[in-house]
């Protein structure tokens, strides 16, 4: 009984003040602006329109203003936006409810109504000719707010099938902005709903509609899902799924539902809940067929310019329209359009093979009669001409008595590049060896020349030069490179026999000492040191009993696992993210690949 006085005195005050609520706006409706039809057939004349005070001709404005009384409109003034605009007349019709304006013709001529309890309508644009007469069209809206009260919370209230908000806490919602008149007024509780028909007016702004609850109550839902990975909309909005299921609680009523997954068919469709769990199972078709497509040995395989593999390469590809292509390095890529459908389970295509794109090299050297390996093949000797795919080759030159030396040359088609290499001899080094002949090693020598100090690893047959690895290395594990944007790129660093190599590739990179630890580690001990290829390694542990002796009472022993500076790329030199480097493992000889940013220890060596 106290809760039903304390919710009629809130009814109560609330329509007092109802009234201060009420919110009026006054509206000229532009689109209705038209000239009345003067001309012979329409037989209509107008009164004479008089000029302004500036003699120049005026125009005549006709406006109805519906919802306002004559009294009301004689509270309406014009106000002109702009210079040069004057109102010569404004007088309230003699028959309905309309207003009289004549005023300076202009175009544009813009103005709004006032009104003193009513305020400032909206501005209108108009283009008026002088002496001619136009109609108008405005209206006054009184909008009221409404007060809906119902026997449960949570329910939603549309007023003309537009929704407006939900019964709160104190069982009642406020509804602002009205117009007066007939409304449909409606309430929804999941499956359960009550409509009836209102009339508002400043008088009658309080309704109360019950909803029958009983058939209300929630139910569970549950869809499995064929694939587990598909996932479940209802009514647009997104459920949880796990494992293959989706379940969820709702009120009784009917709803929509999308099944998709990625590869297949989507699938959707209604389902009513009323007062009993609903159990549902969708399974998906297929979008896709299993796609077999070769172009030839060692040919790289890319679908929409992605790399799939190396040919021949087989795989799912959802329906649509692609772009197949062979590549490889050096040669004319090679492409094919097609149209995948899931029409046919299983299908096979063939790309062209990808023709070599040739150029030519001319390779001398001084002194001549020098062996040349290119990218590691022996080519035979200097001075040669020879035919080489388009691109980037390594080019190194061997002769005894000499120093061997790598340098790189490009090759175009149709271009035939030249490079002239001048070998320097290895009589010209200056060391001084700890054990044997002055200048001349054996692998096990300690090495001092008063600049570097080191173990000798490899040594030529004169024993006057050769490599020597650090007696000490990197006190912690440290990565490869450890900026995360690096780890994801290939540098080029990819030479398996001269580390030096890989490390000029590295020091071009900006900041390459705080992005590269590895190899910034090597370049602290001094000019000419760097971080190992992968053969220097694999040299190193062949080695590595006598360079431990010699390591015992002079550094650190060799025993863990060490980067080489040479990369690795499993899916040759393509796929972002793919990128390794080569380590060794001591412990057996195992050369193995790691991500970059993995930690390893660094040795680092140096040629005399």
């Amino acid at each position: 009984m106290k809760r039903l006085i304390t919710a009629l005195l809130s009814v109560v005050v609330w329509l007092g003040a109802s009234a201060q609520s009420a919110k009026n706006t006054l509206e000229i409706d532009a689109s209705s602006f038209a000239p009345v039809q003067t001309d012979v057939l329409s037989g209509v004349a107008i009164d004479k329109i008089a000029p302004d005070l500036s003699r120049r001709p005026c125009a005549r404005i006709k406006m109805h203003i519906n919802r306002m009384t004559r009294e009301e409109i004689e509270g309406l003034s014009v106000k002109p936006i702009g210079g040069n605009v004057i109102v010569m007349r404004r007088d309230v019709a003699s028959e309905g409810n309309g207003l009289i304006i004549e005023l300076t013709a202009k175009s544009p001529t813009r103005f709004y109504l006032h009104h003193d309890t009513f305020g400032d309508s909206n501005e209108v644009s108009l283009d008026l000719e002088g002496d001619k007469e136009y109609r108008l069209e405005a209206r006054l809206d009184i909008l009221l707010p409404i007060v809906v009260r119902s026997n449960t919370k949570g329910a939603s209230v549309y007023l003309d099938d537009v929704y407006r908000g939900t019964i709160g806490e104190n069982y009642d919602l406020v509804v602002q902005d009205v117009v007066p008149g007939n409304h449909t007024l409606r309430l929804e509780q999941g499956a359960a709903r009550a409509e009836q028909q209102v009339d508002v007016s400043r008088e009658n702004i309080s309704f109360r509609i019950a909803v029958n609850t009983a058939t209300s109550r929630p139910q569970y839902v549950v869809f499995e899902l064929e694939p587990k990975t598909a996932v479940l909309f209802i009514d647009d909005k997104p459920c949880t799924t796990r494992e293959g299921f989706a379940q969820t609680v709702l009120q009784n009523g009917t709803y929509s539902y999308r099944v998709m997954a990625g590869g297949y068919h989507e699938s959707s469709g209604t389902f009513t809940v009323s007062g009993a769990k609903v159990e549902r199972k969708v399974s998906l078709k297929a979008d896709a067929a299993m796609v077999t497509l070769s172009a030839g040995e060692g040919v790289e395989i890319w679908v929409n310019n992605e790399l799939k593999g190396l040919s021949p390469w087989r795989g799912m590809l959802a329906s649509g329209t692609y772009i197949f292509e062979a590549r490889k390095a050096g040669h004319r890529t090679t492409t094919l359009s097609q149209a995948v459908t899931s029409a046919t389970a299983e299908q096979s295509y063939s790309l062209p093979t990808p023709q070599p794109i040739v150029g030519s090299a001319d390779i001398s050297s001084v002194p001549a009669m020098a062996d040349i390996y290119i990218d590691g093949k022996n080519m035979g000797r200097t001075p040669l001409l020879c035919d080489l795919l388009v691109g980037e080759h390594n080019v190194e030159l061997r002769r005894e008595g000499y120093t061997p030396k790598t340098e790189k040359i490009t090759v175009r088609e149709g271009v035939t590049a030249s490079l002239k290499i001048e070998l320097r001899s290895a009589k010209t080094l200056s060391a001084t060896s700890v054990g044997g002949a002055p200048g001349t090693y054996k692998v096990g020598d300690l090495y001092d020349d008063g600049k570097k100090q080191g173990v000798v690893f490899e040594v030529s047959e004169d024993g006057r030069h050769g490599k020597i690895v650090s007696l000490t290395q990197s006190e912690n594990r440290i990565p490869w490179t450890s900026d995360e944007d690096e780890q994801k790129r290939l540098i080029g660093a990819d030479d398996e026999y001269h580390g030096a190599n890989n490390m000029a590739k590295v020091e071009q990179i900006p900041n390459w000492q705080s992005k590269y630890p590895a190899f910034a580690w090597c370049a602290t001990l001094g000019e000419g040191w760097y971080l190992p290829a992968r053969e220097e390694l694999l040299a190193i542990y062949r080695s590595i009993e006598k360079l431990n002796a010699a390591l015992a009472n002079n550094g650190a022993e060799i025993a863990s696992f060490y980067w080489s500076s040479t990369e690795y790329n499993k899916y040759n030199n393509k796929r972002s993210g793919e990128f390794y480097a080569l380590y060794l493992s001591v412990d057996g000889g195992l050369a193995g690949i790691y991500d970059k940013s993995r930690g390893y220890y660094v040795r680092a060596v140096s040629a005399f």
